[in-house]
């Protein structure tokens, strides 16, 4: 290994260690779609844009995040969901809504459902045997390509490695973990791979 990588490699585990750190005092910031919230659903018997809807709901949670679906089939019933509501911000929910839309609708026209926390984990695990299938598969290739392990191990470390950056990205930025989170790391486990694979066919790392 030459002193560029070395220190590279130094710099490298020094991040990965801060994002451990970080993730162990504040965890990782999760999407709405994930986190544990309220959804307010209520029918507006009419078509509407979510973006109008999106507008009332920062009025009332200026400093919170949200999000605005559509919901049913004919599209008339309206979902926010919040980190949290209290009656007061339900009633002004109801008024500006009222006003909006010329309806009459109150506070107990508004249903509440309360949404648990999805685990890191079970985001993850849908992609987890994708992935040690691939992993085998490539790891069977290299054995038949190119008869050694150090190739297999070289590999493996640079994914490790890979994996680590966008666990750090994650956790040092709080960039929201949603649903694309996971294809990214797809489409990142994919580019090294090929990377280094092309890498070697060449002869552009030594064996």
């Amino acid at each position: 290994m030459s002193k560029k990588s070395k220190i590279m490699s130094i710099i490298l585990v020094i991040i990965f260690i801060i994002a451990i750190v970080l993730t162990g005092i504040r965890g990782l910031n999760v999407d709405l779609n994930y986190a544990e919230g309220v959804s307010i659903l209520f029918d507006l018997d009419q078509q509407f844009n979510t973006s109008d809807i999106e507008n009332i709901a920062k009025e009332i949670w200026p400093d919170g995040k949200i999000l605005v679906q559509k919901v049913e089939v004919y599209d008339e019933t309206a979902l926010i969901k919040v980190y949290g509501v209290n009656d007061e911000q339900l009633q002004t929910l109801a008024d500006k809504v009222n006003e909006k839309y010329g309806l009459e609708l109150t506070k107990e026209d508004l249903t509440l459902q309360h949404n648990s926390n999805v685990q890191i984990r079970d985001i993850v695990r849908p992609y987890l045997i994708p992935v040690l299938v691939s992993v085998a598969l490539i790891v069977v290739y290299y054995s038949i390509r190119f008869k050694g392990v150090k190739e297999i191990l070289n590999l493996l470390v640079k994914l490790l490695f890979a994996g680590g950056i966008l666990f750090s990205i994650y956790a040092i930025t709080e960039l929201p973990i949603n649903v694309i989170t996971m294809p990214i790391g797809m489409l990142v486990f994919a580019g090294v791979t090929m990377y280094v694979t092309i890498k070697y066919e060449n002869g552009k790392f030594a064996k």
